[in-house]
Protein backbone atom coordinates (compact mmCIF):
# COMPACT_ATOMS: atom_id res chain seq x y z
CA UNK A 1 0.00 0.00 0.00
CA UNK A 2 1.38 3.08 -0.85
CA UNK A 3 1.89 6.33 1.48
CA UNK A 4 1.05 9.62 1.95
CA UNK A 5 4.47 10.35 1.39
CA UNK A 6 5.00 7.78 -1.31
CA UNK A 7 2.09 9.50 -3.17
CA UNK A 8 3.53 13.69 -2.77
CA UNK A 9 6.67 12.02 -4.32
CA UNK A 10 5.28 10.61 -7.19
CA UNK A 11 3.89 13.89 -7.76
CA UNK A 12 6.53 15.58 -7.32
CA UNK A 13 8.16 13.03 -9.70
CA UNK A 14 4.88 13.74 -11.94
CA UNK A 15 5.54 17.32 -12.09
CA UNK A 16 9.15 17.25 -12.62
CA UNK A 17 8.75 15.21 -15.89
CA UNK A 18 5.73 17.91 -17.14
CA UNK A 19 8.63 20.28 -16.69
CA UNK A 20 10.84 18.70 -18.72
CA UNK A 21 8.49 17.71 -21.20
CA UNK A 22 7.16 21.60 -21.30
CA UNK A 23 11.33 22.61 -21.53
CA UNK A 24 11.37 20.57 -24.58
CA UNK A 25 8.36 21.24 -26.23
CA UNK A 26 9.23 24.90 -26.16
CA UNK A 27 13.29 23.97 -27.41
CA UNK A 28 11.60 22.17 -30.25
CA UNK A 29 9.93 25.13 -31.14
CA UNK A 30 12.67 28.09 -31.50
CA UNK A 31 14.14 26.53 -34.87
CA UNK A 32 10.88 27.44 -36.23
CA UNK A 33 10.67 30.92 -34.83
CA UNK A 34 14.52 31.83 -35.75
CA UNK A 35 13.09 30.42 -39.07
CA UNK A 36 10.48 32.70 -39.45
CA UNK A 37 12.42 35.37 -38.45
CA UNK A 38 11.94 35.77 -34.73
CA UNK A 39 14.36 36.70 -32.07
CA UNK A 40 14.37 33.86 -29.99
CA UNK A 41 17.10 35.18 -27.34
CA UNK A 42 14.19 36.32 -24.67
CA UNK A 43 12.52 32.84 -24.77
CA UNK A 44 16.07 31.51 -24.44
CA UNK A 45 16.61 33.12 -21.28
CA UNK A 46 13.29 32.14 -19.93
CA UNK A 47 14.38 28.40 -20.81
CA UNK A 48 17.53 28.99 -19.03
CA UNK A 49 15.57 30.50 -16.14
CA UNK A 50 12.89 27.50 -16.02
CA UNK A 51 16.14 24.99 -16.38
CA UNK A 52 17.52 26.13 -13.33
CA UNK A 53 14.21 26.18 -11.26
CA UNK A 54 13.92 22.50 -12.91
CA UNK A 55 17.01 21.15 -11.63
CA UNK A 56 16.16 23.41 -8.17
CA UNK A 57 13.11 21.37 -7.49
CA UNK A 58 15.11 18.00 -8.75
CA UNK A 59 17.44 18.97 -5.79
CA UNK A 60 14.67 19.69 -3.44
CA UNK A 61 12.93 16.32 -4.53
CA UNK A 62 15.57 14.39 -4.17
CA UNK A 63 16.29 15.75 -0.77
CA UNK A 64 12.95 15.41 0.63
CA UNK A 65 13.64 11.47 -0.55
CA UNK A 66 16.52 11.19 1.20
CA UNK A 67 15.50 12.21 5.33
CA UNK A 68 12.30 10.20 4.58
CA UNK A 69 14.02 7.00 3.65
Amino acid sequence: MRTERDCKLAEADNRIAEAERNIRHVESLLPQLTERGYSTAEIEGHLDLMAEALHHLKEQRRLIASTLH
